[in-house]
C-alpha cells in the first residue's frame, strides 16, 4: 500500500495575501472587459448601419424602378387616344349626342383595358366633355379643370403632368395629359389619370416602408398609411399658397411628420426619430421626369439587435474565458486538497464498508449474493435463518437448487429479467427449508456491476404472514358472498310482494276514480231531479200556449185569414224553440265528461249555469248579479265538471235564501296575473262558524233529512282540485255565505295533451 507524506504537501498561501492577489486580477479583467465591450458596441453599429443602408439603397432603387416603370405603362396612352379621330369629331361639335356616346364608351373600354382610374377629354376651356366613368354618380363631366397644370401643360402643346388628389373622387392620381390636335389649332385635352394605390403595395422587405414627397416636401405616397399627407418639415407661406392654387390636396391641410429627433449621419442617411412610433434610417432619391423625390424609411431596431448580439457574444466570450481562467486556477486548488485528504478518504472508506457489512448483518431483509452465474456466494444472518442452512453449507451452490418445479423457472426467468432491465418485478416462490418444510417467500432480484465483475443481490421477505391473511380474507369474502345471495333471495321476495300490493293498489284506485266518476254523474242527476218541477212549469206553459194557437190557427183557415194563421204558426214556432232550448241545457248538463282537459271559457261556464237555474231562481224569487266585464277569461279543464260546480253553488246559495226576505246571488269574476277568482255570494243567514271547517267533507250537510246527501261540495272541491285550484267558504260581514273558487289562468288554443 502507498503512503503519502505530509512534508510532499504544499503548504497553503496565507489567507489574506490570496484575496489580495484575487482583488487585482479581477481589477484588471473588468478594465480589459470594459475596453473589449465598448470596441465591439462600436465595430458593431458601423457594421449594422453599413448593412443597412447598402440593403435600403438597393431595395430604394428597386422601388423607383418599379414606379418608373408602373407610370411608363401610361405614358403613352394620352398621345394615342389624343389622335383617335371621334375625340376630335366631339370636340369640333358638342352638341354630337352620336359621337359624344361614342367617345364616352371608347375612353370607358381604354380605361378598363389599361387599368386607368380615369380617362377624360377636355375641351379648350378646360371643361370635361367626355369620361370614362360618364355613367357613375361622381362622373367628371361638366367640371372644369383649367387650374390644373397638366392642362395648362398641355394646352402648350407638350405632354403634361401632375400628381394630385381628385377633386370629384377625391383619390389620389398621377395625371398625364396630351393635347387633341397640332400647332395652333389644339381643339382640347385628353387626361389618364394613374392610380397610385398598387405602388403603396410595393416593400422592399421585413421593416422597410416607403414614401414620395412633393418638392415642398408633403408626402403623397406612403406603404404607412398614418404617415400619407404629412410633410418631412413645416411649410412656407409661398408653398402652401401653391398648393391651394393647384388644388392638389383638395380638403387637406398637410402638417409635419411628427417626430423628436432627426440626425445626418457621415456615411450617408438621416436618423428620424418618431418616438412611440419607431427609429429609421432614411434615404432618398429624385425622380425628375415625376417632379418626386423616393424616400425608403428602413427600421432601425435590427441595427440595436445586432449591437446588442455582438456586445452579449463578445461579453459571453469574455466570462468564458474568466470562467476557464478560474476553473484552471480552482482545478489546481483542489489538486492540492485532493493530495491532502487522499489518506482521510482511504480510511474513511474502510470504515464504511465495515459500516455497510454491519448492517447487512443485521438487516430483517435475507440477502443473497450471487454469482454471475447464478451460484450463491454469501447469506446474511436474515438469509440463514430463512432458509434453514449456514452461508458456508451452500457457498458455490446454485440458489435454484433450493426450489423445486415451477418456483425454479420462475427464479431463473427473474434472474434473465434483472440482467436486461433495471427494475425486474417481483417473486412469489416457495423455497426447501433446512428442516424440510416449505416456506412461503417474495424475491427480488437486481444485478450489480462491481469491480471484480457482475454480480447478483436477491432479497428474501418471509410471506408466511401474509399468506394466513391471504386465507382469512378468502374465508371472510366467500361468507361474505353467501350473505350477499342469502339477502338478495329475501329482497326478491319483497320486490315481488311490493309489486302485488302496487298493482292492488292500482286496482283500488282505479275502482275509486270510476265511484267518484259515478257520485259526480249521480249528483248532476239529482241536481237535475231538482230542477225538474221548475223546468216542467216551464214546458207545460209553452205547450198549452202552443196548443191554442193551433186550435186559433185551424179555426182562422176556416174563414180563409191565411195571414193570421201564419202568425200563430210563427208564434208556435218560437215556443218549440224555447222548449228545445231548455231540453238542450238538460242534456249538455247531464252528460258525462271526456277526460281530457281543455281550455274553458269560465264566463261561459258561469252563464251556462245560471241558464240552467234560470227556472228554479225566478220560481224562489232570487235575483242574479253578474259582476265582471268582458275580457276574455280560461282555464284548464272540463265545461261539464265546471259548469256542475257552478250549478251546485248556485243552487245551494238558492236553497238557503229560502226563508230570507232579500234574496240575491252576487257572482264576481275577477283576473289577477296567473289566476281567476270566482265569488258567489248569497244574502242568506251564512254557515255557522262550527261547520266552516266541515264544509267540503263527503256526506257532511246543514240541510234537513232528505234534502241532500252531502256530496255536492265535496264533489265540487276535488273538481277544483283537479283543475289546479283551491275552494274554500266564509260568511260575508254583511251577512251571507261566501264561496270562492281560484283557478289556474290559461290561453285561450291551450289544451292538457
Amino acid at each position: 500500500m502507498t503512503v503519502t507524506s505530509r512534508a510532499a504537501i504544499p503548504e497553503p498561501v496565507p489567507r489574506t495575501r490570496r484575496w489580495r492577489a484575487r482583488a487585482l486580477v479581477a481589477a484588471a479583467a473588468i478594465a480589459v472587459a470594459a475596453v473589449v465591450l465598448a470596441g465591439t458596441w462600436w465595430l458593431a453599429r458601423e457594421s449594422a448601419y453599413a448593412g443597412l443602408r447598402t440593403q435600403s439603397a438597393n431595395d430604394l432603387r428597386l422601388y423607383i424602378a418599379n414606379v418608373r416603370r408602373e407610370l411608363e405603362k401610361f405614358e403613352y396612352l394620352p398621345s394615342l387616344l389624343a389622335d383617335d379621330s371621334r375625340l376630335q369629331r366631339l370636340l369640333r361639335n358638342p352638341a354630337d349626342a352620336l359621337a359624344w356616346r361614342s367617345v364616352n364608351r371608347y375612353l370607358q373600354l381604354a380605361a378598363n383595358v389599361s387599368n386607368a382610374a380615369a380617362i377624360y377629354l377636355l375641351d379648350d376651356d378646360g371643361l370635361t366633355v367626355a369620361a370614362s366613368n360618364f355613367d357613375d354618380a361622381d362622373s367628371f363631366i361638366g367640371d372644369n379643370y383649367s387650374f390644373r397644370p397638366y392642362y395648362q401643360q398641355a394646352a402648350k402643346g407638350r405632354l403634361g403632368r401632375f400628381y394630385a388628389l381628385g377633386i370629384t373622387s377625391n383619390r389620389r392620381g398621377y395625371y398625364f395629359a396630351s393635347p387633341v390636335g397640332r400647332g395652333d389649332d389644339i381643339l382640347g385635352v385628353v387626361v389618364v389619370k394613374v392610380p397610385l394605390a398598387p405602388l403603396e403595395r410595393e416593400r422592399g422587405g421585413s421593416g422597410r416602408e416607403f414614401i414620395v414627397t412633393d418638392p415642398a416636401g408633403v408626402i403623397f405616397l406612403s406603404t404607412e398609411p398614418s404617415w400619407r399627407f404629412k410633410t418631412l418639415h413645416p411649410l412656407t407661406a409661398p408653398q402652401r399658397r401653391r398648393i391651394e392654387s393647384t388644388q392638389r390636396y383638395p380638403g387637406r391641410s398637410p402638417s409635419p411628420l411628427q417626430r423628436e429627433s432627426t440626425t445626418a449621419l457621415a456615411d450617408g442617411g438621416t436618423l428620424v426619430d418618431l418616438g412611440d412610433g419607431g427609429s429609421f434610417l432614411r434615404q432618398e432619391r429624385g425622380m425628375p421626369t415625376a417632379g418626386w423625390r423616393v424616400h425608403v424609411m428602413a427600421d432601425t431596431a435590427p441595427v440595436y439587435e445586432q449591437i446588442v448580439r455582438s456586445v452579449l457574444l463578445a461579453a459571453a466570450s469574455l466570462f468564458a474565458i474568466a470562467l476557464a481562467a478560474g476553473v484552471f486556477a480552482q482545478r489546481r486548488a483542489r489538486l492540492a486538497e485532493r493530495r491532502r485528504f487522499e489518506q482521510a478518504s482511504m480510511e474513511a472508506a474502510a470504515a464504511n464498508a465495515e459500516r455497510v457489512r454491519a448492517i447487512i448483518d443485521n438487516t430483517r431483509a435475507g440477502l443473497v449474493t450471487l454469482t454471475a452465474d447464478g451460484r450463491i456466494a454469501s447469506l446474511n444472518p436474515t438469509a440463514e435463518t430463512l432458509l434453514g442452512r449456514s452461508s458456508d453449507s451452500v457457498s458455490g451452490d446454485p440458489l435454484t437448487g433450493l426450489f423445486d418445479g415451477g418456483d425454479r423457472r420462475t427464479l431463473e426467468q427473474g434472474l434473465r429479467m434483472a440482467a436486461e432491465t433495471a427494475t425486474p418485478p417481483l417473486l412469489e416462490v416457495s423455497a426447501h427449508h433446512g428442516d424440510g418444510s416449505d416456506l412461503p417467500l417474495e424475491v427480488a432480484v437486481s444485478a450489480m456491476d462491481l469491480p471484480e465483475g457482475r454480480r447478483y443481490l436477491v432479497t428474501l421477505h418471509d410471506l408466511s404472514e401474509r399468506k394466513a391473511g391471504e386465507r382469512a380474507l378468502r374465508e371472510a369474502h366467500d361468507q361474505l358472498e353467501q350473505r350477499v345471495s342469502e339477502r338478495t333471495r329475501d329482497l326478491l321476495t319483497t320486490n315481488r310482494r311490493l309489486s302485488r300490493e302496487i298493482e292492488e293498489h292500482q286496482r283500488t284506485e282505479a275502482a275509486l276514480t270510476r265511484t267518484r266518476d259515478e257520485l259526480v254523474q249521480a249528483a248532476k242527476l239529482a241536481a237535475i231531479g231538482q230542477l225538474a218541477a221548475g223546468i216542467n212549469h216551464e214546458i207545460n206553459q209553452p205547450l198549452t200556449a202552443i196548443r191554442a194557437y193551433a186550435d186559433n190557427a185551424r179555426l182562422l183557415l176556416d174563414h180563409d185569414r191565411e195571414d193570421d194563421a201564419r202568425g200563430n204558426l210563427s208564434l208556435i214556432s218560437d215556443l218549440t224553440g224555447r222548449m228545445a232550448r231548455i231540453v238542450n241545457q238538460l242534456k249538455l248538463f247531464s252528460r258525462k265528461s271526456t277526460g281530457t282537459p281543455v281550455a274553458v271559457s269560465v264566463p261561459a261556464a258561469v252563464d251556462d249555469a245560471l241558464a240552467l237555474l234560470d227556472p228554479q231562481l225566478s220560481r224562489e224569487g232570487v235575483a242574479v248579479f253578474r259582476h265582471w266585464d268582458a275580457a276574455p277569461l280560461y282555464c284548464l279543464g272540463d265545461t261539464v265538471r265546471l259548469e256542475q260546480v257552478f250549478v251546485n253553488l248556485i243552487g245551494n246559495a238558492a236553497q238557503a235564501m229560502s226563508e230570507a226576505e232579500r234574496r240575491e246571488v252576487h257572482v264576481t269574476l275577477h283576473a289577477d296575473g296567473d289566476w281567476i277568482e270566482v265569488r258567489v255570494r248569497d244574502t242568506g243567514p251564512g254557515i255557522d262558524d262550527e261547520h266552516l271547517a266541515q264544509i267540503f267533507e263527503t256526506f257532511f250537510t246543514t240541510k234537513d233529512t232528505g234534502q241532500g246527501l252531502g256530496l255536492g261540495l265535496s264533489i265540487s272541491a276535488r273538481i277544483i282540485e283537479e283543475m289546479g285550484g283551491t275552494m274554500h267558504a266564509d260568511n260575508d260581514p254583511e251577512g251571507g255565505a261566501v264561496f270562492t273558487v281560484t283557478l289556474p289562468r290559461t290561453t285561450e288554443d291551450a289544451n292538457g295533451e
